[in-house]
């Protein structure tokens, strides 16, 4: 009997190998033959299941948003604005996995700036991300976390704001070097500077 193969998940697994490929070489070794390579695949089969290489790049795109989901799902419980530095760090390139999940948002915001659907299939995105870290924001704030003076959705516009900026800039920055560390402490001081419950007066 002819293999009975799940669409869904290969099609998953095509777009993993698209990450290792970015996070291995850099987005411009992404081709239908590099990622049928690096998938144990023939290019015949990637492209059954992806036509063209912006269609591959789509999907990997949304599989990274399902991903940084999922790590945020494992943040351990506990104050609500250590957990929002934790939830922030996982969307930082600190390690192959986020740092190709940063390389293919932002190639992927490239291409949006000049193509209309991509445009707006990243706002859905970003609108998302915002409302999750406004929610968020709203119930620290209820629990005297973080700072309730300010709207919550304009904290939220600015988290989201400092985690994409911090999250480019870091890749530029070789882990444990000088550059590394300093962009890691200024990221913590303007979360602190910017969360922190202000003391009565």
């Amino acid at each position: 009997m002819p293999k009975i193969v799940d669409r869904e998940q290969r099609r998953r697994e095509i777009a993993e190998a698209v990450l290792r490929l970015i996070a291995r070489e850099g987005i411009e070794a992404v081709s239908v033959r590099t990622v049928a390579t690096e998938a144990g695949l023939s290019a015949g089969a990637v492209q059954k299941y992806f036509a063209t290489r912006d269609e591959l790049f789509r999907f990997a795109f949304d599989l990274t948003g399902e991903y940084i989901e999922q790590r945020w799902m494992r943040v351990p419980q506990g104050h609500l604005l250590t957990m929002l530095r934790a939830l922030v760090a996982e969307a930082l390139p600190l390690d192959d996995q986020r740092r190709a999940e940063v390389i293919v948002v932002l190639a992927f915001a490239a291409r949006a700036a000049v193509l209309p659907e991509w445009a707006d299939h990243l706002r859905e995105g970003y609108e998302f991300m915002r409302a999750q870290t406004a929610d968020f924001l709203g119930q620290a704030q209820r629990h005297g976390h973080v700072r309730d003076d300010l709207d919550a959705g304009k904290l939220a516009d600015v988290v989201v704001a400092l985690t994409d900026g911090f999250a480019q800039h870091l890749l530029q920055a070789p882990p444990g070097s000088e550059l590394h560390r300093r962009l890691l402490g200024s990221l913590e001081f303007a979360l602190t500077e910017l969360l922190a419950p202000r003391a009565a007066e």
